[in-house]
């Protein structure tokens, strides 16, 4: 088993920075059984670094540009903060999917939320004030067609993807983020050939060190684990997952070397 405290030798040196936001994972001798791909939500690379190498702020362990350069942050024995879920949220979730689709996390710069929405609280009782909200329900209280991404998805699941076996990402996961807004069709410019193919090589040599499997369920996006901070944005239904899973000829050449 590699070391996995040191930084990856796929990235140079001078592409890695070294942020305070981590802390060891729970529990500490865990290896990381999935991989979260996300979005930063903006293009700025200065303003990702800017946030991940700032005190009491979150972080990732890589980030990935257009241009299929990749950054570390945190060595993968570290728990980087990339994809924890809020105390309310995971109260909603225990509530099952019939209650946590009725309900989005708010957010102040978001300007989607429809005029006649209810905004609550944590107890998802009403708030005098939006700015105290912590979720935003339709006028009616009906799930969001937000979550349409994620339900076809993943039919059937009353919970995000492995939040039975721990409601806290960070805990088992690597953090990678790809640099932009994402996008709702598979366009090239927003998730570049470039971009896939280091997201390509990083996800095979991370899935190699730790015996992560290629495979949906395993390889997830920010929205598979915590659908209602991230409603079907994270990386967006845009994103190509074939395109990072292991191949199914692959597969199968791998299945013939173990015979």
């Amino acid at each position: 088993m590699p070391n996995s405290s040191d930084w990856n030798s796929l990235v140079p040196p001078d592409s890695r920075f070294p942020s305070p936001n981590k802390n060891s994972r729970k529990p500490a001798a865990q290896n990381p059984t999935h991989i979260v791909i996300h979005v930063t939500g903006t293009d700025s690379l200065d303003s990702v670094k800017n946030t991940f190498l700032a005190a009491n702020s979150v972080s990732a362990h890589y980030l990935i540009t257009k241009d299929g350069q990749v950054l570390q942050f945190v060595p993968d024995a570290f728990r980087a903060w990339h994809a924890g879920i809020e105390t309310t949220v995971r109260t909603l979730y225990k509530k099952g999917a019939s209650q946590w689709t009725r309900y989005l996390k708010y957010f102040s710069w978001y300007e989607g939320y429809p005029a006649g929405s209810l905004y609550v609280n944590g107890d998802l009782q009403p708030v005098w004030d939006k700015t105290e909200a912590a979720f935003v329900a339709r006028p009616d209280e009906s799930p969001w067609s937000e979550y349409s991404y994620f339900l076809s998805r993943w039919p059937g699941r009353n919970a995000p993807v492995n939040f039975e076996v721990d409601p806290d990402p960070n805990n088992y996961s690597i953090g990678i983020e790809t640099l932009g807004f994402g996008a709702q069709s598979a366009d090239p410019a927003v998730y570049t050939p470039a971009m896939y193919a280091s997201l390509r090589t990083l996800v095979s040599d991370l899935s190699r060190k730790y015996g992560i499997p290629r495979t949906k369920g395993r390889i997830v996006g920010h929205e598979d684990v915590n659908p209602v901070a991230r409603f079907g944005w994270d990386p967006s239904s845009g994103f190509e997952w074939p395109r990072v899973y292991q191949s199914r000829l692959t597969r199968r050449l791998s299945r013939r070397k173990l015979r």
